[in-house]
């Protein structure tokens, strides 16, 4: 499988420690870990962060031709505090490195020459025209198989424009519970139930899969007609930073390696569970997660 994430890589910062971040990030370091070949299209800042940041990610094995560095600008950060139960408020840097995010001729062509089987991207580093364009311009360069956006809102970096253009360029859609309502809203003037939005999503916007998390209480999966619901695994949270990363990549990982999306629900339930078990957006694999991973790649 191969995968290209788009979006921002920054460092939140919790209690005054430093943790490299960022949903596309977590997502490509998820599914690089699940033995995906993961890549992700972003920007640093030539900064002290930026050096950390570009070593974190060889580190976790994605890769990096596609990563720019700004001289004018600094790697991105994000102050993150966190509730008692363990859910986290954002304070995001504006006019961070990933704000400016463009791929010069070279990466282009190597991006064209590549086969790609799914971009994943969200609404936060859209907060900018030039990323907005960039961004189509990488979908249409790598003409991958799918087009997987996590709506993944944040403070008021979106707008009905941004959602309804990442819409229309999406083949699979996730979001969560309280996201939903939302984009129902904005989209419809209503609050549409959970089954009947997934099923206007699909008649509006042609996305086949929309995938909606539910936290505690499990996820839901439509696709053309069918509506599955898989459990989570009752765990003591430690923080959930991250953790709808996890079930994103889990979730692709395991569609793209079996075909079924119950599996690749299921998959996600028990990575995104243990997630929210751990300090940190992408903590190393327990051995009962690694076992299963082994089964779906075969």
């Amino acid at each position: 499988m191969r995968a290209l994430a788009f979006g921002e890589i920054l460092w939140d910062i919790i209690d005054g420690k430093e943790y490299i971040g960022g949903a596309p990030f977590n997502c490509a370091a998820h599914l690089a870990r699940m033995g995906a070949e993961s890549a992700i299209v972003s920007a640093l800042g030539e900064d002290e962060r930026g050096a950390k940041a570009l070593l974190e990610v060889e580190r976790l094995n994605i890769r990096t031709d596609f990563i720019g560095r700004r001289s004018h600008l600094p790697t991105g950060t994000v102050n993150v505090s966190l509730d008692l139960q363990g859910k986290p408020q954002y304070e995001i840097r504006e006019g961070s490195a990933w704000d400016a995010i463009h791929l010069d001729t070279e990466q282009k062509k190597a991006l064209g020459n590549e086969e790609w089987d799914v971009i994943i991207f969200g609404s936060l580093a859209q907060r900018r025209e030039g990323n907005r364009k960039t961004l189509r311009e990488v979908i249409e360069t790598a003409a991958p198989k799918e087009v997987f956006f996590d709506v993944n809102l944040r403070l008021d970096y979106y707008s009905r424009n941004i959602i309804a253009e990442s819409l229309r360029m999406a083949t699979i859609l996730k979001l969560n519970d309280e996201e939903a309502p939302l984009i129902s809203e904005m989209l419809y003037g209503e609050v549409v139930p959970a089954r009947a939005f997934c099923e206007r999503m699909e008649m509006d916007w042609s996305i086949h899969t929309t995938v909606l998390t539910r936290g505690k209480d499990g996820a839901s999966v439509y696709r053309q007609g069918r509506y599955i619901h898989v459990p989570v695994i009752d765990v003591r949270v430690v923080d959930t930073v991250g953790a709808g990363d996890s079930f994103s990549a889990a979730f692709l990982y395991g569609y793209f390696m079996t075909g079924d999306l119950e599996q690749g629900a299921r998959l996600a339930a028990e990575v995104s569970s243990f997630v929210t078990s751990r300090n940190g957006a992408v903590p190393p694999y327990s051995k009962e997660i690694k076992t299963v991973l082994a089964k779906i790649s075969g």
